[in-house]
């Protein structure tokens, strides 16, 4: 049996609008929708370079239903230059992109199969007139489908690599609506070879082998829930076996959180510095929209803890992007410092702060006591709306585990407060 190779995609969401970031910036805004086709003409390269054998999608192709006209043309462009280099594309609808809402006017190119809604069918993969993989698919028909459509999946022929394309949940992920959901026993019980997963937008390998199942994440990442480089999974298969697995980058726009150390900074001089420096080297690689995390203690902890300050500030140093070229985006500072205080020294005196410093110390040091203090804050809250809704969630367990972090960032804020009161007074 021949070698070949496949590209894996998902959730490519042409044209999405980003319409939180529009809000803000429409320069922005209407930037990223250009970034986000790019991502889509990158995957396209990315097949016709590596001369893949085949390209799957697997749903959400658009934003919504079939997308504008001009994204329409977008995808017909993409399909038509693989259609040029006889590589076959085969593609699912998702809840985004349901088949009932794809355009009568959109005509796909030969090389592109789109799967039907009503049940599970499969396609035979062609090389060099071999027999090299069956794939098997089922759309969404309308945009709700809670119906576990991974049961209907079974390899039906004797085709050496069987892969199953499926846009759903996993079982146990609460993050997402649960959208043709399936487990894993599901998966295995089909046959399958290779399950290429569409829905989640976080790429995951939730199993490597018999059989390997992969979600490969959107390919551009459109707000702060969706971190980190998106793209695609390049799959090589030898003699029926996967032997290559391997992610490429698609995204030319990365939202990332960014951890900054501040410690003794002493003037705005050094922290813009600071910022410049970083925006340099990040924008050797592409572009990104930060919000950035300020740590260590420094005399400009109240100058990064005053938000509408800090918001003008990062809002003048946006103003030097050129959307249009590779651009470093700051969405927000998150002053996460302390101030420059000797707490040791600092409880020594006795004033009030000395006596609340003790006092922190205490519940820090006693558990019980601590549990004491919040079961009585608890109790202040049960008769009020906000804690009737705490009684039906987790709040407790998660309470439980971020107490010291609670407490410690309490004890800092009061401290700070207090100090500069009394630096005004």
């Amino acid at each position: 049996m021949a070698q070949f190779k496949f590209i894996h995609a998902a959730d490519l969401h042409i044209e999405s609008p980003y319409k939180g970031v529009s809000k803000l910036n429409d320069s922005l805004g209407s930037a990223l929708v250009q970034h986000g086709v790019k991502a889509f003409e990158s995957l396209i390269d990315l097949t016709l370079n590596e001369e893949a054998d085949f390209l799957l999608i697997a749903g959400d192709s658009f934003d919504s239903e079939s997308g504008s006209l001009s994204a329409q043309y977008r995808f017909v462009r993409g399909m038509e230059k693989l259609a040029q280099a006889d590589i076959p594309v085969y593609i699912i609808c998702g809840n985004h992109d349901p088949l009932n809402s794809w355009s009568d006017h959109l005509e796909l190119p030969n090389n592109v199969v789109l799967f039907k809604a009503e049940e599970v069918h499969h396609h035979i993969v062609k090389k060099d007139d071999q027999d090299i993989a069956a794939v098997y698919g089922v759309s969404f028909g309308q945009k709700e489908e809670y119906e576990n459509r991974a049961k209907q999946f079974n390899k039906v022929d004797k085709t050496p690599f069987a892969i199953g394309l499926l846009h759903g949940t996993i079982a146990g992920n609460d993050a997402h609506v649960p959208y043709c959901p399936f487990d894993m026993d599901t998966l295995r019980t089909s046959n399958m070879d290779y399950w290429a997963l569409g829905h989640i937008h976080k790429r995951e390998i939730l199993a490597e082998e018999n059989p390997t199942v992969v979600y490969p994440g959107n390919i551009q990442g459109r707000h702060f829930n969706e971190t980190g480089e998106k793209g695609c999974s390049v799959i090589t298969v030898d003699n029926g076996k996967m032997i290559d697995h391997s992610f490429a980058r698609l995204s030319d726009v990365i939202y990332e959180y960014i951890e900054m150390e501040v410690d003794g900074m002493e003037n705005l001089s050094e922290f813009t510095n600071a910022l410049e420096n970083l925006k340099q080297e990040l924008s050797k690689d592409c572009s990104y929209l930060l919000r950035i995390r300020l740590k260590g203690k420094t005399s400009l902890h109240s100058i990064f803890a005053d938000k509408s300050e800090m918001e003008a500030l990062i809002d003048e140093i946006n103003t030097q992007n050129e959307y249009s070229q590779r651009f470093i985006y700051i969405d927000k500072c998150l002053n996460d410092t302390l101030p420059e205080i000797d707490l040791e020294a600092r409880k020594e005196s006795s004033d009030f702060i000395a006596d609340l410093l003790n006092r922190f110390d205490q519940y820090n040091d006693d558990p019980d006591k601590l549990k004491e203090l919040v079961d009585k804050i608890m109790e202040e809250l049960s008769s009020s709306k906000a804690g009737r809704a705490l009684k039906d969630t987790n709040f407790n367990e998660t309470l439980d585990n971020e107490l010291q972090n609670l407490l410690s960032s309490a004890k800092w804020k009061c401290v700070d407060g207090l100090l500069q009161n009394s630096a005004e007074s």
